[in-house]
């Protein structure tokens, strides 16, 4: 679960659905728009149903 500030473009996040990453936040609903990783769909999610992936960082898709 993650406040909606402490969301940014580009971070990548988890949730039930897999990895993704913010491609927009709406503060106003308290949702984001997600890319999962290796795929070109995308999720509306509310922020109470992500998780910040801390294993992941902005230009290293896999996990150290």
């Amino acid at each position: 679960m993650m406040e909606i500030d402490k969301v940014r473009k580009g971070m990548w996040v988890e949730s039930q659905h897999g990895v993704g990453q913010v491609l927009v936040i709406d503060k106003t609903s308290n949702s984001v728009l997600v890319e999962p990783l290796g795929s070109d769909v995308q999720w509306a999610l509310d922020a109470d149903e992500i998780q910040e992936d801390q294993q992941l960082h902005n230009g290293c898709e896999q996990y150290y």
